[in-house]
């Protein structure tokens, strides 16, 4: 546990909140697509329309709602779109048509990414420097222990398949991330950062060096959804391993995360360290690639052990990639206007995880062996990049505070 136990302090609170909510996460990504299916009686195809228009219009909500935290303060912020996040979530249960589904979708995603902006700027506040990267992994590995214990307890509702068993879980939910609203309430108390009255208001959204790194670490971020959309298909489609390969790849990265994602997190202190952390996830993703893709040669033993062996390769990359995620997005932002850059920071990831799954689509599962060669390169050229432009934005960033 000492290695998953953050010091005394500000962080334990936040860190218990996240656990609690995250279990309420992992019951949600378990049973919420069945529940809307089976229960509701949406198809499939509405579900999906449905969570991807949500989606763009939760673009829209986590630099207004980041820069609202640096103005206002984001303790006491994050707590009341917590609470507001409780509520709408309960109006699923209200919800028998797709219109009344959209609409409930679209302002709970909205207050989700506006939350999760809220989030970064008060861990911003009640954090330093390297702290900020160590804070960063404890959450990240509690997250992963909530959402394995949340699936876990979800799994009861699929074995009842009942109305009651699926609409049990969305009340647990929200009760559990009300619980974790109020622990928020134990972090002190965050000022309104200040702010000189001569510079342009949406500052996160003019910094071009910043810009360029969100949108490099966006497209490296594609690798988080090779698990839930490649990996299944390309398992069963394409190589000779067993159905059980898909769940042992997850596990196997999951786990990982939740073990060693605060122990790959030493070390990375600067841009400098932060930058070549991420160069070398990009080497790592796409030797990762190629063992995914070598799977499709051989029997059930070779293929099961290339996918084994890439997943730890793939998740080795991911522990890199993600800790020096956590150092750039913190350290290449003005602080008087964390809120905001951590606003501009979740909306590139955000994008990200709407594009992922039409360029796996595209790529390995269309193109087969060429398409994660392809996709490999990708992450390789990426995280090359990561070097030059980091200590671009660095300079600027050096520069506007000289001035």
């Amino acid at each position: 546990m000492s290695g998953l136990l953050p010091a005394p302090g500000p962080l334990r609170p936040l860190a218990l909140a996240t656990l609690l909510s995250r279990v309420g996460n992992g019951l949600l990504m378990t049973v919420s697509v069945l529940y809307f299916t089976r229960i509701v009686g949406l198809s499939i195809a509405q579900v999906g329309l449905g969570l991807t228009v949500a989606g763009l219009f939760g673009l829209l909500s986590a630099v207004p709602m980041g820069h609202l935290a640096d103005r206002r303060g984001p303790r006491t912020l994050f707590v009341i779109l917590s609470l507001m996040l409780c509520a709408v979530s309960l109006l699923y249960l209200l919800v028998d048509t797709f219109w009344q589904f959209l609409i409930v979708s679209i302002v709970l995603t909205a207050f989700d990414r506006g939350a999760g902006a809220v989030r970064g700027a008060l861990i911003a506040a009640i954090t330093q420097g390297a702290g900020r990267v160590a804070a960063r992994a404890y959450l990240r590995a509690v997250t992963n222990i909530g959402i394995m214990a949340g699936a876990g307890i979800g799994a009861f509702a699929l074995h009842f398949d009942t109305a009651t068993a699926y609409r049990l879980m969305f009340v647990l939910d929200a009760v559990l991330s009300a619980i974790a609203a109020f622990v928020v309430l134990a972090v002190p108390a965050v000022a309104p950062l200040e702010r000189s009255d001569d510079g342009p208001v949406w500052v996160a959204l003019r910094d071009r060096g910043y810009l360029a790194v969100a949108a490099l670490n966006a497209a490296m971020s594609i690798h988080y959804a090779i698990f839930d959309v490649a990996i299944p298909l390309w398992v069963v489609d394409h190589t000779e391993a067993p159905r059980w390969m898909v769940a042992l790849t997850l596990i196997i990265n999951t786990v990982v995360v939740a073990l060693f994602q605060v122990r790959s997190s030493r070390g990375i202190s600067d841009l400098t360290t932060a930058a070549r952390a991420t160069r070398t996830a990009g080497l790592l993703l796409l030797a990762s690639m190629v063992l995914f893709a070598g799977a499709s040669w051989g029997n059930a033993a070779v293929a099961v052990g290339l996918l084994a062996l890439g997943a730890l390769v793939q998740v080795a990359g991911e522990l890199l990639q993600s800790s020096g995620s956590f150092l750039l997005g913190f350290e290449l932002a003005a602080e008087h206007a964390q809120g905001q850059y951590q606003g501009v920071w979740n909306t590139s990831m955000s994008i990200s995880t709407m594009v992922a799954p039409t360029i796996l689509a595209l790529l390995p599962l269309c193109l087969g062996v060429p398409g994660w060669i392809i996709l490999g390169v990708w992450f390789a050229a990426a995280g090359i990049l990561f070097v030059p432009v980091v200590r671009w934005a660095g300079a600027r960033r050096t520069a506007q505070l000289v001035r």
